[in-house]
Parts: C-alpha cells; structure tokens; sequence
C-alpha cells in the first residue's frame, strides 16, 4: 500500500498491535526501550513481538539513557533506526551508523542533532508548523482525533492496551487510515 505520507506505529507492547501495523503495510514499528516510559516494554516481549511481523522497519525509542545502553539495543535488535528525544546531548549517538528519528520536545530549545536527523516527530500542529519553517525533513505528527493525514509528511499511532490477550479496538485507526486503503 502506498500511503501519501509516512506511516509509523510507536510504543508497541502487543502483537496485535504489531500485526495490524504490519497489516497496513507501516513504514516503522517502535518499541519503547525508555524505562522511565510507561510505554516502555521489556527486550525479550520485544523480540518475541518482532519475530511475529514483517515489513516494518524497526525502530528502538529511547529517551536520555546513555549512548552505551543505546548502542547495546542496536546492536541485539539490529535496529537500522533509532529515536531520540530533541534534548539528548551525547554527541556518540552519530557514531552508531542508524538514521534517527527526532522527538521533538520543544522546537524553541536548542536540538544538537537537528542537523543530523532523518526524520523528525512532533506532538502538536503549532509544533509541526515551526519545524517546517526550520526543516526541510520529513516531519511525523502524532495522531489527534479528526486529523487530515494528508496534511503532514508522515503520521505516527501510539500503540495502546488489549482489552484480552489478542484482542484490541483499532476503530480509531481505522477510521483514519480508511480513506488511504482503497
């Protein structure tokens, strides 16, 4: 399927979730290596969800975890991608040979690795209209209800709870996506 913008699901922690990306033909599928995240998801659940998919490109999130514990997860994942937040400031991350995905926090702070991102993800549409004027990258928007997904560069889903063990309601994105699957 070929989308009119990048397709990324985000802190995946089920396989359902991941199927359904997958499914939908994303461009990436992340999983959430932050332990301060209460998205954060345990490195084997990770793998045993990974080996289930195909498709999607990988991506590790983390937030402010130092460049060695970083580097650990590209290399035992094999990740291609990594996101990092906009205020991480280990300039080693560049050495890692991966593209990354920016997460910006705040587009007013200085972003060290602006300059050295692939791609970049903002949380809001006051957001996404600064980063515009200061990039010409691509740049990924977090879904908010009611949303024209072909109004951005890229969309990105956050991945959410099962109801049971294999089942979840992705109605919502659903409703989204539709217009772009026919």
């Amino acid at each position: 399927m070929n989308y009119p913008f990048i397709l990324k699901f985000s802190s995946i922690t089920n396989l359902t979730d991941a199927r359904y990306a997958a499914g939908m033909w994303a461009d990436f599928v992340g999983f959430c290596f932050n332990p301060a995240s209460a998205n954060f998801i345990e490195p084997q659940k990770a793998k045993e969800i990974n080996a289930w998919i195909n498709g999607p490109t990988l991506v590790g999130e983390f937030g402010n975890q130092p460049i060695d514990w970083v580097a650990d997860f590209v290399k035992e994942f094999q990740l291609k991608v990594v996101q990092l937040p906009s205020d991480y400031s280990d300039i080693k991350a560049l050495d890692l040979e991966v593209k990354i995905i920016l997460d910006v926090l705040d587009p007013s702070e200085s972003m060290p690795f602006l300059s050295n991102a692939d791609l970049i993800l903002v949380h809001s549409i006051d957001d996404y209209q600064k980063m515009k004027t200061l990039t010409d990258l691509p740049i990924l928007i977090s879904v908010f209800e009611g949303m024209d997904c072909n109004e951005f560069d890229g969309i990105e889903f956050i991945g959410e709870n099962e109801t049971e063990i294999g089942i979840r309601d992705h109605e919502k994105w659903n409703l989204l996506l539709e217009p772009y699957t026919n």
